[in-house]
């Protein structure tokens, strides 16, 4: 979820994205365009992909990106990416020597609950395994990283699918037509399931199995077309011959040194489900709590990465100098920080108003800034300056203190007349769009993008998948 001041983002200034951009508006008549929603709609049903029941929608405009610049959001996240699994090994490490006044227990003290589950996992695996930025790339050419995502994000494959399908189509290929476009495991429908699949085979080569794990069927997108890829590439031994399962966290067991799903060891646990909805003292998921206290069995990310980087305050703790000092940054690190990471802060470190005039950040120029809950997910919590009252702003600050939450000063989200089969031409409705990037592992994969109509967009509160293009330079 990005957020933003509504500004045009100027592709007169990327000469090759302009050509494909006219190339995108001549091919985008209402016929071509209702050929293309009817296309893209098979080909995703064939895949029996839906969003959680209904028609994923899928925006017609891909977001387009030149090479070079996935290079450089890439470099930026790969630093981040460090900064913030240090973050965690810092936490750990205060733990278990008793530090539980040391600075990231101070930082993230509204998640004591689970102090002692974060610090009691048994781990070989980095923390953080999976990843995407919520990030936006302004009309000033400048990335802006606005949220972190280490708990379970989502579109690992179904932006692939949506990417292939939309390729496919008469429209897609006359828009790529003579374009040289790089492509990265997220492009590719199986490149997550491999990614984990290679995960299970270090933590067990003789039983490599995976489990998928649900709480109560919440956030089930994308669950069973990994299952389902998952049994394709096992069918053709393009992958380790361990299984891979779908489950509750109420049915996993542990015996010894492993966890279990209905019996079956699993090496790997995929949690796919909301933090904020798990007890710790639930006696109903104490096996599954325990899972990742032994050695045979990991989670995919760690409960660091659930609950610390995953909160909106992690972007906080690597930017405010009162608390990055902890994190004794290159000044490589620094910088990337500087140039990437808008101003964000803790409500409550704001609101405590130390005597240097921060208070008035929460009733200034209150236009610019954008409020966010620290663990809420799918545009939930989210207040933006310039459009909540006076009255309700300061509504708006009670509510994000007393869900932890943070100020942030909003960059420039850009946006684009919208195409669709059911818009007339030139009828002057815009989206705004984002660039997601993601990592699996250390490795950068590639970007997704998410357009909506408002500028708190998430395809679970009513916005699109858009497919990404990222081009190479053209040969002369």
């Amino acid at each position: 979820m990005t957020t933003s001041t509504p500004v045009k983002n100027s592709l007169a200034t990327f000469p090759h994205l302009e050509e494909i951009r006219e190339k995108i508006n001549f091919h985008g008549d209402q016929e071509t365009l209702s050929k293309t929603t009817r296309l893209i709609g098979e080909r995703l049903e064939s895949h029996g992909i839906t969003f959680e029941g209904r028609d994923l929608p899928v925006s017609l405009i891909p977001t387009l990106v030149r090479a070079e610049d996935a290079a450089r959001v890439a470099r930026a996240g790969a630093l981040i990416r460090g900064v913030l699994n240090r973050a965690i090994l810092s936490f750990v490490e205060e733990h278990r020597k008793g530090k539980l006044d040391g600075p990231m227990h101070r930082f993230f003290t509204p998640y004591y609950k689970v102090w002692d589950l974060i610090a009691a996992e048994q781990r070989t695996l980095e923390h953080i395994q999976l990843m995407r930025y919520d990030t936006v790339y302004d009309a000033q050419g400048q990335w802006g990283f606005m949220e972190t995502n280490t708990g379970c994000p989502g579109g690992v494959i179904h932006c692939a699918r949506i990417r292939d399908a939309w390729l496919s189509t008469p429209y897609g290929q006359s828009v790529s037509a003579g374009e040289d476009l790089a492509e990265f495991p997220v492009d590719r429908p199986d490149g997550f399931v491999r990614f984990l699949a290679a995960k299970a085979l270090e933590i067990d080569s003789d039983n490599p199995n995976i489990a998928i794990l649900n709480y109560r069927g919440v956030h089930t997108n994308e669950l069973e077309s990994l299952r389902r890829c998952h049994a394709e590439l096992r069918e053709r031994a393009e992958i380790p011959a361990g299984e891979l399962f779908i489950g509750d966290i109420r049915d996993i067991s542990v015996d010894a040194d492993r966890a279990y799903l209905r019996g079956t060891p699993i090496a790997l646990i995929y949690n796919k489900l909301p933090a904020r909805l798990i007890a710790p003292d639930n006696p109903e998921i104490r096996g599954w709590l325990d899972a990742a206290t032994r050695k045979g069995t990991e989670f995919l990310n760690s409960w660091g990465a659930t609950y610390l980087t995953e909160a909106k305050r992690a972007l906080a703790l690597v930017s405010d100098p009162e608390w990055n000092a902890f994190l004794e940054l290159t000044d490589e690190e620094a910088e990337v920080i500087r140039e990437s990471v808008p101003f964000t802060r803790l409500i409550e470190d704001i609101a405590a108003d130390g005597g240097d005039g921060r208070t008035s950040l929460l009733s200034g120029a209150k236009e610019s800034l954008v409020l966010k809950a620290d663990l809420l997910t799918r545009g939930s919590g989210i207040y933006l300056g310039d459009e909540t009252s006076g009255d309700n702003w300061q509504q708006a600050v009670t509510a994000t203190r007393a869900s932890h939450g943070v100020l942030q000063v909003k960059c420039d989200l850009p946006h684009r007349e919208a195409l669709a089969a059911d818009l007339p031409a030139d009828s002057g409705v815009s989206e705004y769009y984002g660039v997601d990037a993601f990592f699996f592992g250390s490795d950068f994969t590639g970007l997704v993008s998410r357009s909506h109509t408002d500028q708190v967009f998430n395809v679970g509160n009513g916005g699109k998948e858009s497919p990404v293009l990222i081009v190479n330079p053209k040969r002369s």
